[in-house]
């Protein structure tokens, strides 16, 4: 709350000079608010001035959580020192507020001082603030209805997009009910997936284009490679190689009834060596890593589903 103008309330010290020698030693502190009138919850500065020699040791009055009964401090600064022309001057600064309306008085705070050859105290004068409450209009108004705003887009877009969502599900409904009516399947029907040899025959093509072995990523490189097979076993016999070790593979590949003894054997130097290579980190020349892809197009090749032939009447 402004006064007129800042006002200051300033309690000054006793001011007394000491003789050491032929040199006088110089001590004020001074303290002072923002203003002496504020309302219930603002808050003001209460600041402590003290200017002293260098060789003189201040002890400031200890300040707590109040200043005095209901003048509440809320903050505390660090005290601020500079030098000017060899004095020390130090600002403390306090903030205070209050909550309870009356004239509050703020008694003398005793600073002590020492040196090497004395010590004594100051006290400064009493300062004053007055609190006042906040005026409560108690002037009695007719009662007033709510204004009435004019609806936004942003009010409306919940609206608008519930609007959407239901007619988009009365449309889905409605084409569902019409495609049962007619016996329509909900989806068209599924594109026919390739046969087992043809996806086989198109990604091993694929990996033999990404050039793997040849840049030694060679666990990489069988890695793929036995996962088209394995892949290529599941679609074409149904044995889930996908889940199976090289051994399993193995036996299941026996008992499927193909088996045939070019073929085991060209089966089981693909799986060991790629076994070897992943987890033993061997590391095969460029002969064992084409004759290995061809063993693949090979045994693919030798066991792709053939439609059967028709006879001509």
């Amino acid at each position: 709350m402004k006064g007129n103008g800042k006002i200051y309330i300033l309690g000054f010290s006793i001011v007394f000079f000491l003789v050491k020698g032929l040199e006088a030693q110089y001590i004020e502190v001074k303290t002072e608010l923002d203003t002496n009138q504020i309302r219930i919850g603002e808050s003001i500065h209460f600041d402590i001035h003290v200017h002293q020699p260098e060789d003189i040791q201040v002890d400031f009055p200890l300040i707590k959580d109040t200043l005095v009964e209901n003048l509440e401090v809320i903050n505390t600064w660090p005290a601020d020192t500079t030098v000017v022309n060899g004095d020390l001057e130090i600002l403390k600064r306090y903030r205070l507020t209050s909550f309870d309306s009356g004239l509050y008085i703020v008694p003398p705070l005793k600073f002590h001082f020492s040196s090497d050859l004395w010590n004594d105290s100051l006290e400064s004068n009493p300062i004053y603030l007055f609190v006042h409450t906040v005026q409560i209009d108690s002037t009695i108004y007719d009662v007033k209805y709510p204004l009435h705003m004019p609806v936004g887009f942003l009010e409306l877009l919940p609206f608008i997009i519930g609007g959407i969502i239901v007619i988009g599900a009365l449309g889905l409904l409605w084409w569902y009910l019409r495609r049962r009516k007619k016996n329509k399947p909900l989806f068209g029907p599924r594109k026919p997936e390739d046969p087992a040899h043809i996806i086989a025959f198109r990604e091993l093509r694929e990996l033999g284009d990404e050039k793997l072995w040849q840049n030694n990523e060679f666990k990489k490189y069988y890695t793929r490679l036995t996962e088209i097979i394995r892949r290529y076993l599941e679609r074409r016999y149904g044995i889930r190689a996908m889940e199976l070790t090289s051994y399993e593979i193995m036996n299941e590949w026996k008992l499927s009834g193909e088996d045939k003894e070019d073929l085991s054997e060209k089966l089981h130097q693909l799986l060991n060596l790629a076994d070897l290579v992943k987890f033993a980190k061997q590391k095969p020349v460029a002969t064992e890593n084409e004759e290995n892809m061809d063993i693949a197009y090979d045994f693919v090749e030798k066991t792709k589903w053939e439609a059967p032939e028709t006879e001509e009447e």
